[in-house]
């Protein structure tokens, strides 16, 4: 019976720690395609969540990206935004920077003081808006 309960206890331990190991995974990684004027663009969400500090630091790539004036002639810049859940306002995150050659739009290593939100990419007149359009190109759940 003795070496049963040893085995039993080794096992327990290694799920404990198998446990801890995933929740300590590392940043999360979505890939969402795009949607709307944007059906062909394909973006790349890594999402550093910092539980302590109630952050999440966010490096955005979207690739297959159109100009925002071809898109619609009046718009000229891509902004990210982000709320915890529905009954919340938006929250703008910056924008993202675009390079016309490549058909790229970038934005790294911001902060978001949030651990857990919807995050939507949205078409935009200026880069500074006060809030997001309805010309979503971009849309994911940030949830661990």
């Amino acid at each position: 019976m003795r070496g049963h309960e040893s085995r039993m206890l080794r096992l327990a331990v290694v799920a404990f720690a198998c446990a801890m190991m995933a929740g300590c995974g590392g940043p999360l990684r979505y890939t969402p395609q795009g949607m709307g004027k944007a059906p062909g663009a394909d973006a790349v969400i890594v999402a550093d969540v910092n539980f302590d500090a109630a952050m999440t630091r966010l490096d955005i790539n979207v690739k297959d990206l159109p100009p925002p004036e071809r898109l619609d002639n009046s718009k000229s810049a891509f902004v990210v935004w982000a709320r915890p859940d529905s009954d919340s306002p938006w929250q703008r995150i910056g924008a993202l920077k675009y390079d016309v050659d490549d058909r790229t739009g970038k934005l790294k290593d911001v902060s978001v003081p949030m651990t857990r939100f919807e995050l939507v990419i949205s078409l935009e007149n200026t880069s500074n808006p006060e809030s997001p359009s309805s010309e979503l190109v971009i849309k994911q759940d940030v949830e661990y």
